[in-house]
């Protein structure tokens, strides 16, 4: 908890660890304070098996700038886990079945690590489906190891792209089917909506060399299809680290393709095209 009852929200990426400090009041929540740390190269390493914390020293480092910048003092802070280190999927669940234990049963066989060694967390969705999200013990203590180490006590450990996906199905957008791009440095997530309902999910491992774009194309492409909706037209949004330059070379090459973002009155310019702000401040 940061100063005067504020809410502190760590998330990490490859690229760097971001803050955001947000109080509570009568007129909803507000940005208090926003700051992003780089991170060295090499340093965290998004990944499903192994813990992700390659060159801990430099993270804690990182962290500790981070805090220090947001002025938000010892106390707990809600983590969020970057793209890349967790199984993520829908899942049908059958009438009065829990949907957390339903999908750690239906991804008992198939995960690459033994069930018991998984985090298994869900974003209800409509009555019998919900998108569930597994993730290595081992994976997520690494980061909550990192986080007491900078004096801080973790609360909530989330997925950032679960919960970029929270504040997605609570705004559905107006347009009939669409795919929605969760940009992270080391992986990416495709929602697919059709019909008022989102019908796919994928994970994707990214590739940012030379055509990026197409390959990102190809792959939403793939998505609406699995929706049910291949033929088209759909809405395409894209959020997060480096979607300005990938949704400009989309439209030079014909497609409509636009930013999404959790932009508000009042909201520091820093932190405009950080997606999981939107569920920070819902």
């Amino acid at each position: 908890m940061g100063p005067f009852g504020a809410e502190l929200t760590v998330a990490f990426d490859a690229s760097g660890v971001c803050g955001a400090v947000v109080s509570r009041g009568w007129r909803g929540r507000r940005l208090r304070s926003f700051a992003r740390v780089a991170l060295p190269a090499g340093a965290l390493v998004p990944q499903a098996l192994d813990p992700n914390l390659i060159r801990g020293d430099d993270v804690l480092e990182s962290l500790r700038r981070l805090v220090d910048t947001l002025e938000a003092g010892a106390g707990t802070v809600s983590l969020l886990l970057p793209d890349g280190v967790a199984r993520l999927g829908l899942v049908d669940v059958p009438p009065g079945v829990d949907a957390e234990e339903y999908a750690r049963f239906r991804w008992a066989q198939s995960l690459p690590y033994p069930a018991e060694e998984a985090i298994v967390d869900v974003l209800p969705l409509e009555p019998g489906r919900a998108v569930a999200a597994a993730v290595r013990r081992r994976v997520a203590e690494g980061y909550e190891q990192a986080a007491a180490r900078a004096g801080l006590s973790s609360g909530r450990v989330d997925l950032a792209p679960l919960a970029v996906l929270s504040a997605l199905v609570r705004h559905p957008p107006r347009e009939p089917a669409g795919v929605d791009v969760i940009l992270g440095d080391a992986a990416y997530c495709l929602a697919a909506t059709y019909a008022g309902t989102l019908r796919a999910l994928r994970n994707r491992r990214r590739d940012r060399d030379e055509g990026e774009a197409g390959r990102l194309r190809r792959e939403v492409d793939r998505t609406a299809a699995l929706a049910g909706n291949g033929s088209g037209p759909w809405r395409v949004r894209v959020t997060g680290p480096g979607s300005a330059s990938l949704i400009a070379e989309l439209q030079r090459a014909g497609h409509a393709v636009a930013p999404w973002s959790p932009a508000r009155e009042g909201l520091l310019e820093e932190a405009r095209d950080v997606p999981w702000l939107a569920a920070v401040l819902q």
